[in-house]
This record gives structure tokens, sequence and C-alpha cells, in this order.
């Protein structure tokens, strides 16, 4: 089984826990600096747990993003939500407790005092949404959960925020703060020691994870996937289409190699059946996820086949030059059913057409046949999509290439390519020097793109073709 870490794991780990819809999402947004985590006016937003890591000035810390207590949440997976919630304030070393100025105290708050408590973990307590002189008034009411330092902020202005970054960092024990935070009397007779400044902590193109992205339709597995991977339950799994909202990422380290991050997407389905707000918001994640990664695992549902919205994810991998792997799940489902496998092979073949580049597995997340073989196989993927190649052995290929096929004439124009060289990675990308570089067409870039792969022994790698006037 693979030990799971998450970025940067020497910082301490900080959980943000509240209701639904108090704001910790747009709090987590704000402490890393990035728009990560979704955020809208919907309860029950955010259902996974959610790592990133923060530069407090003073401090590092990692931050954990949960759903919250969602008790009173009209969801099916409400339960799943708030047990995801316990295991974050179980793994994390102090708290950050959220309470919503703006709608007051509720019985819930008083419940989530309570577990906060129990946990015997470090905490800030925040009431959030307090944006005027004349909310501060509510701030008294939430002295009845029995927390007597709370710090009353406006995530949406700013305010207070400066203020909560030298309480996180004095929680921790990394940085000075005014007030000592509550329930830091226990955390200080901890042994562990502080943590030390890591200088090799911005991390280098030479040793950052590869991304990997796994995108789909809602409900074909992608999360079962994951979680077969990670050997262990990290993601909500349920017959539920639409059960991961938002793109969540995973850090896996491997011994002796470069480690990876999973980013397990929302589904994306057919725009014409995309009315829901948040589904919209989860697609474009979705979306832009596949575009920041290096690697896609297109996952299909094998009692399906392979659908036009498929086609079109899996298009759109190709369009950004990603590394792709084509995956039929639920293969258990149809290993006894010869005319299904049969339809799909076929399917599958014709897919190669798009990605001529991209393995293809059959595997079953239920039962875990052939997932194992996935991290090999995206190695060698990341192998050949970072692959560099001299100048020289470039212009060999290119002399053969043209022996082989010269390029057509093209409105009466004889079409020369004169030397080729190397000017990128990730996909590897040639340069041409033509004489007419915007006359070539398409189908003599797709010959191009394919003799150099087999040449060059990349045969799961995407390759980027640009022509230029010499």
């Amino acid at each position: 089984m693979l030990k799971k870490h998450h970025p940067d794991v020497q910082a301490p780990k900080i959980a943000l826990v509240g209701k639904p819809n108090v704001g910790k999402s747009s709090l987590f947004n704000r402490l890393t600096g990035s728009k990560a985590a979704l955020v809208a006016e919907t309860p029950g937003l955010t259902r996974d747990r959610r790592y990133s890591t923060a530069n407090l000035g003073s401090c590092t810390v990692t931050l954990i993003d949960t759903g919250g207590l969602a008790s009173g949440l009209d969801d099916p997976l409400a339960e799943n939500v708030t047990e995801q919630t316990e295991k974050a304030i179980e793994e994390a070393d102090a708290l950050l407790v959220l309470f919503d100025g703006k709608h007051g105290l509720t019985p819930d708050d008083l419940e989530l005092a309570d577990l906060v408590r129990k946990s015997k973990k470090p905490f800030v307590a925040i009431v959030n949404k307090i944006d005027s002189r004349q909310k501060i008034v509510a701030l008294s009411e939430f002295f009845e959960t029995g927390i007597e330092d709370l710090l009353d902020i406006s995530v949406k202005t700013g305010r207070g925020i400066g203020e909560l970054k030298e309480r996180i960092c004095g929680l921790v024990g990394l940085g000075a703060s005014n007030q000592k935070p509550t329930g830091a009397a226990e955390y200080h007779k901890s042994e562990e020691p502080p943590m030390e400044e890591n200088e090799d902590r911005a991390s280098t193109d030479q040793d950052s994870p590869i991304r990997v992205s796994i995108v789909g339709r809602p409900n074909v597995g992608k999360s079962s996937i994951l979680n077969r991977i990670l050997g262990q339950p990290r993601m909500l799994v349920s017959d539920i289409p639409g059960t991961t909202r938002d793109a969540i990422d995973c850090l896996v380290e491997r011994p002796g190699q470069r480690p990876l991050i999973f980013v397990d997407t929302a589904g994306v389905r057919r725009k014409a059946r995309v009315r829901d707000k948040i589904e919209k918001f989860s697609a474009i994640k979705s979306l832009d996820s596949i575009k920041d990664s290096d690697i896609c695992v297109c996952v299909f549902d094998a009692t399906e086949g392979i659908t036009d919205q498929d086609k079109r994810l899996v298009g759109y991998t190709a369009e950004h030059g990603k590394g792709c792997i084509t995956v039929f799940n639920k293969w258990d489902l149809v290993k006894d059913d010869p005319k299904m496998r049969r339809i799909l092979n076929e399917e599958a073949k014709l897919l190669r057409k798009v990605v001529p580049y991209a393995p293809h597995l059959n595997v079953s997340a239920l039962t875990g046949k052939n997932v194992e073989k996935l991290l090999p196989l995206i190695q060698k993927i990341y192998d050949d999509f970072t692959y560099k190649e001299t100048t020289g052995r470039l212009n060999r290929i290119l002399k053969e290439a043209l022996l082989r096929r010269n390029p057509p004439v093209t409105k009466g124009h004889y079409l020369k390519l004169f030397y080729v060289t190397q000017t990128g990675t990730r996909p590897p990308t040639f340069t041409f020097f033509a004489n007419y570089p915007e006359l070539f067409s398409e189908h003599y870039r797709r010959y191009l793109s394919n003799f150099f792969r087999k040449e060059l022994e990349i045969p799961n790698t995407p390759i980027k073709i640009i022509l230029r006037a010499r």
C-alpha cells in the first residue's frame, strides 16, 4: 500500500471546521492565496477534504478545508461529509473553528463547540461575517458556546485576517501572538519539536510532482479508482452521480521516485444537462484541472460504453497536449459477456484515432483488477512526456521522414522542411523551419508526429509540432 502524504507534510496541519456555508472555503482561499476551493451561497458545496499550503508570513501551515458538520443538511451524503470532517479533526494538529455571525448561534454551533473541546486540540474560535460595528453586537451570543476568546472577522472584506494569521502562527508555536490561542496550554506540552525551516521547500521543475487528473462523466468510478490507488477511503464514494463537486488534490510520495499529485475531479456532463449552478462551477474546475495536469486518466463506464461526452473529454486532453490513459471501469460487470467486451474493445480502438499515444486499461475499482498497473503506466507516460533529444538526431530523423513522404504540392507551391530543433517538453515540442509553414496540412503534421514518436521510441506521449518560416 502506498503511503499518502499531503502538500508540505512537514508543516503543522490546521483544519477549518464549522457548519456548512459559514465561509470555510472562502477563508481557505484567502489564507492560501488561491481559488482552489469552490465558493457559492449554497450549503454543503464542499464535501471532501482539501489540503493546501498557506504561507502566513512568520509561519507556514497546511490548511485542511472540510465539508463541516452537516447534520441539518438536506444531503443524502451528510453522514459521510460529517465523517470526513471528524477525520480531519483527528488528523489535524490544531483547529480553526468558524461560526456565522450573520445568522447567529444555532444548536449545531453548540454541538461543534463540544466536539472541539473533546478533541483536546488547540484552536482559534472565529466569528465570520462581522462586517460592521453594529454586527459586533451579535458576537455576544456566541459566548454561550463556553468559548471566551472569540475573534470576529470578515473573510469577504478581509477585516481581521492579519490578526488571524498572527494567532495561527502563535497557535502552532511558530510566531508571536498578542493573545494566547484557546487550548494552547495543552499544545505546548507536546514533545514534538518545532518545525525547522526548509530551504528547499519551493519545489523546482526537477523535483515537482507529476500532476495526474482523473476525469470522466459523473458516477463512472473516478473516486473509487483513486481510493483503490491510495489504499483508503479518501474520497467520498456513492452511487449518487455528482458526489464529487470540486477538484480534490492528493499528494502521493514514492520512495526513490518523483511524487504524484492526483486530482479527483467532478464529473462533466453535456452542457444541455448542466442546469445546476454548482455543477457548472464543478465542470469548469474539472476542465481547468485538465489544463493544469501533465497526464489525464479518462475513465469510462464499461456498462455504458464510450459516449459522445467521453469523446469530447478525450479530445480536450489532446487539444491541450496532455498525456492520456483511457480506462474502462466496472470491467467486472461485463467480463462474462463476450459480445459486450468485443464492442468495448472496438470502441477503444476507434478512440485511438483521437489519441494514438494513449495506453488503454480495463479495470475494476471494486475488485482492484488492473488498478495496480496505473502507477507504472503513469511513470512511463511521464518519461515520454518529458523526453529531450539532440538537434543532430532530430534532423537525421527528419531526413528519413522526407525520404518516406515529401510534403505535397499545395496551391502551386513545393513545400520544403529545412531543419528541426526541440524547443520544449511536456509534451515534447519540435519546431520545423519551412518555406511556406502556413500551407502545411493537418494531415502532414500528424504524419510528422507519428513518425517522430515511433523513431524516438516515445509511444506514450503527444508531440507538439510548430512550423516557422526560415
